[in-house]
């Protein structure tokens, strides 16, 4: 009988594939950091009737198998994952060849494996935004504030890429490999903050996650809001991450915001909104639960108005 020997196997081949795997997503950092002059040539914007328009260009969409994937063809994970697009659409783009893995042509059949390397390659058409001009309220070694406006996202993401602020930034005004400190959505104008050193970015973080950044909102209601301070503390559940569904929720999370009237001129009201939670459209959910709707409500298809950001730093030493 031959004596029993440990079966290292698996075990080296479990530190490999996690070896191969980290540095694939190293790599795939690495040509995240920055935007540099060859994807700003990757087409030309213009500006026409107030809009800032993008040529249609070609782009190829790259990501990492992700561990629910694995066992799944890549037909069905394009179909649940990716439903910017129809079942069909994907169909053809296997048939076609521009959805590939690890550089290869496949078919609706193929399954994903562990460390697959996914491209579609895709003809973008970028929905336009407005051609307002981004504010530039402080500029120095360290940070970076502006003003964003209205319909502009703060950076790539879903059909948006080159009109984005970071972008604009990067092309118009050569601040290049900015740190994104925070966000503010798409259709909300307001002060944008970035840090133009890792250990800039790294400070404010830490004071933004400690609470000493006070972020407040100013939108516009229907009907006269009251008079005397507000508080709203209903815990909010995210129903849907795909499509920003969310609503008041025993099982929801705690939220806590605080509103005050600034003026009322018979029709509408505008209100200042202090969230010191920063759960998805909690402002909106916290309204809406107080019986109150923001004008031109994006969550009713329209573009939200008057509203901005404001982040005063509290400690004045720093």
């Amino acid at each position: 009988r031959l004596p029993d020997v440990p079966n290292t196997m698996s075990k080296r081949c479990s530190k490999s594939s996690f070896s191969t795997r980290k540095k694939a997503k190293r790599e795939t950092r690495a040509r995240k950091k920055g935007f540099d002059e060859e994807k700003f040539s990757e087409t030309t914007c213009y500006i026409e009737k107030g809009l800032r328009k993008v040529l249609p260009y070609y782009f190829t969409f790259s990501v990492h198998a992700k561990g629910r994937w694995i066992g799944s063809t890549v037909y069905d994970v394009f179909c649940k994952e990716f439903r910017a697009e129809t079942p069909q659409f994907y169909k053809r783009a296997i048939e076609a060849g521009r959805i590939t893995v690890n550089g290869k042509m496949v078919s609706l059949e193929t399954v994903v494996r562990d460390n697959d390397l996914i491209c579609h390659r895709v003809h973008r058409h970028e929905p336009p935004v407005t051609a307002d001009s981004l504010e530039i309220i402080k500029s120095d070694d360290d940070i970076l504030v502006i003003n964003k406006p209205s319909s502009i996202p703060v950076h790539p993401c879903g059909r948006y890429r080159h009109n984005t602020v970071v972008f604009l930034l990067g092309r118009e005004h050569g601040f290049k490999n900015l740190h994104t400190l925070h966000r503010i959505d798409r259709l909300t104008s307001g002060i944008l903050m970035f840090a133009r050193s890792a250990s800039k970015a790294r400070e404010l973080e830490i004071e933004i996650r400690g609470r000493k950044v006070l972020k407040e909102y100013v939108c516009r209601v229907q009907g006269e809001f009251p008079s005397d301070p507000v508080e709203c503390s209903q815990p909010i559940l995210i129903v849907s991450h795909k499509i920003g569904l969310c609503r008041v929720s025993p099982e929801g999370k705690p939220c806590h915001t605080d509103f005050c009237r600034l003026s009322y001129n018979g029709e509408t009201s505008v209100v200042k909104c202090l969230p010191h939670t920063g759960r998805m459209h909690q402002i909106r959910v916290h309204l809406q639960w107080l019986g109150v709707t923001l004008i031109c409500d994006c969550g009713r298809g329209c573009i939200i108005l008057c509203m901005a950001a404001v982040y005063n730093r509290i400690s004045d030493s720093k």
